[in-house]
């Protein structure tokens, strides 16, 4: 019996419904452009440099693996020129409804005016109501990131420049981005004046869907805590390193004999002027409670709380 074929019009019919849904780049971006708002174009060109420097003076000609005063302590990983690779700028596109800070970070060494990157980051967040947006696009040494013009994070999908949210969301930005969206470091806190900062408002991480929501989302709340005086303490990558790096615990990668001394060994709390007595009485104890806390999160004066998320509808701002 001669088998009798399907007309050819009635085959896209039979192509399941997921063929024709949106991606999960299109969703998220719509996503993030209902809760957060539509992110623009932009250059790094525009960026704030942020400075490498040794002894004080600005680095003219790096060398692979050199150490500074003010290493970042996001690692670079391997196959990267170290900690101290100049040419990295940070780019604040925040508008009066929504904060946006990009980073367009070097791994490897290159030209001053290079805007080749290695790695771009932009963290999109209302303040209002928390919501928070991640994208990111990386390069390598041999095929570089093009940084002098941008697509839009939330309009350009899908075309192969900013990672699918399920590759962000497995990067786990919030996991060190655990206190709030916008993190201090000594590195960047040279170019603090050009980051939106947020450390006590609302904040979650939009894009539940792909993977966002399994991002750590509580923090201690520590009673007569002079460190939650300026922010907060989460449970993530503050406790397991950045609160020993951040308080001359522990030596950042990349640290000269001025990264190891005070007062840059303390970078916590910035600019605070003290001797090393003075700090060790004002934030020693305040410490030492911290990492109790986080080698023991059950401890009962390590209450823990969640991120504040927004307000429910009708409330007063």
């Amino acid at each position: 019996m001669t088998r009798r074929l399907l007309p050819l019009l009635v085959l896209p019919l039979l192509l399941p419904p997921a063929v024709f849904a949106q991606s999960s780049s299109e969703r998220y971006a719509a996503e993030c452009r209902a809760l957060v708002g539509p992110l623009p174009a932009f250059s790094c060109a525009d960026g704030v440099p942020v400075p490498v420097t040794v002894e004080g003076q600005p680095v003219t000609d790096p060398v692979p693996q050199m150490t500074c005063d003010r290493p970042g302590l996001l690692d670079n990983g391997p196959g990267s020129d170290g900690q101290c690779v100049p040419g990295s700028r940070i780019l604040n596109l925040s508008t009066d409804s929504m904060q946006v800070s990009v980073m367009c970070r070097q791994k490897v060494i290159r030209p001053p005016d290079s805007l080749q990157f290695d790695e771009l980051d932009v963290i999109a967040h209302n303040p209002a109501t928390g919501a928070t947006c991640w994208f990111h696009a990386t390069g390598s040494r041999e095929a570089p990131v093009e940084g002098a013009a941008v697509p839009s994070p939330t309009e350009a999908v899908d075309d192969g420049f900013w990672h699918a949210p399920e590759t962000t969301a497995a990067a786990g930005c919030g996991t060190c981005h655990d206190n709030d969206p916008f993190m201090y470091s000594p590195f960047v806190g040279q170019v603090w004046q050009a980051v939106p900062v947020a450390p006590f408002g609302r904040y979650f991480h939009a894009g539940g869907e792909f993977g966002f929501d399994q991002w750590p989302t509580e923090t201690f709340d520590l009673r007569d805590n002079t460190c939650l005086g300026c922010h907060r303490i989460g449970m993530a990558e503050t406790c397991s390193n950045l609160t020993r790096l951040m308080t001359g615990r522990s030596p950042p990668p990349g640290a000269d004999a001025r990264a190891l001394a005070w007062p840059l060994s303390h970078a916590m709390p910035p600019g605070a002027g003290l001797t090393p007595e003075s700090w060790q009485a004002i934030h020693g104890a305040s410490v030492a409670d911290v990492l109790s806390c986080c080698a023991d999160p059950d401890q009962q004066a390590c209450r823990k709380t969640p991120l504040p998320r927004a307000l429910p509808a009708g409330s007063a701002p």
